[in-house]
């Protein structure tokens, strides 16, 4: 199989700066719930509905953080590394997004066995035609 020249002319990202990137982001999509759950201590009667508006706030950003300007989620642009397409070297678009970070919410530690491979990508990467590079 032959990769287009975008992933031969690029630096792939390293396992740490991706698993680094991944604990940043996985903060960031933490914050919308804990201050729902905060809002929900505060106040006198349950307020259920903080805590699925922050839940769901939270999961928007998994699935669709990396299809923000350049490709990169916020843990990815503080690591310094991007999602681009591996056809055109485009960055990640919310898409791509969607399915790369499905794939890793549904599979779990399954999905990132598959980032031992030659490329680096994990199996979210392969089904949306993604790889993470350096920035």
């Amino acid at each position: 199989m032959t990769y287009p020249p975008v992933a031969e002319a690029t630096d792939l990202a390293t396992l740490p700066q991706r698993i680094a990137a991944q604990f940043l982001d996985g903060l960031i999509a933490a914050v919308p719930f804990l201050v729902g759950v905060l809002i929900t201590m505060l106040s006198n009667q349950p307020r259920i509905v903080f805590l699925v508006v922050s839940g769901i706030l939270g999961m928007l950003y998994t699935l669709l953080s990396d299809g923000l300007e350049g490709g990169q989620s916020f843990g990815k642009r503080l690591v310094g590394i991007r999602v681009v397409s591996i056809e055109t070297g485009a960055p990640c678009t919310f898409g791509q997004s969607f399915l790369r970070n499905l794939l890793l919410t549904i599979l779990g530690p399954i999905d990132w066995i598959f980032i031992f491979g030659e490329r680096r990508q994990r199996l979210g990467d392969k089904a949306a035609g993604t790889i993470v590079i350096v920035d």
